[in-house]
């Protein structure tokens, strides 16, 4: 994959993360290398994240700026109802499509469990926690990729958003 470190990589379940280094276990220094990740948002922030370099499918390239930007514009349209209602397609919808952490999949997911948020006043718990696994993969994505801070991708996307 060609990952350097210092590099910002995305990882599927923490997200934007720094590559600090590339190297075996302290405790197995001839054994297999791995991707040391510090993850930059959400609860994973701050912790060390170790992939293996030979199997690291839950790495890829962040975002560039143009796909930041088409993702925004194409957000999904909030007029709609996004919200899934069966609850067992919805935990299994959220559960499948965060083991992507594909940002374009998350993004209807997020409004439609921020409309039920303004529809009811509250999140369920399955919502609750879909939100707090996803804000940090969506939301970091874009900021990094944009190059604007964590806490103004929502305002970002109001503003940018083609509807």
């Amino acid at each position: 994959m060609g990952f350097k470190a210092g590099q910002h990589v995305f990882h599927s379940r923490c997200g934007v993360c720094l590559l600090k280094a590339i190297e075996p276990l302290p405790s197995d220094p001839t054994g297999p290398t791995y991707y040391v990740l510090s993850p930059l948002y959400g609860d994973d922030k701050g912790n060390i994240v170790r992939v293996p370099t030979a199997t690291a499918t839950t790495l890829s390239e962040t975002l560039t700026e143009k796909q930041a930007k088409e993702i925004v514009k194409n957000w999904p349209d909030v007029r709609q109802d996004l919200y899934i209602k069966d609850s067992k397609l919805r935990k299994t919808t959220y559960e499948n499509t965060l083991k992507t952490g594909d940002v374009v999949a998350l993004a209807p997911l997020l409004e439609g469990a921020f409309q039920r948020k303004a529809r009811d006043g509250h999140l369920n718990s399955l919502d609750a926690q879909f939100v707090a696994k996803a804000v940090p993969l969506v939301y970091g994505a874009l900021a990094q990729s944009l190059g604007i801070e964590y806490g103004d991708v929502p305002e970002y996307i109001v503003e940018h958003r083609s509807y």
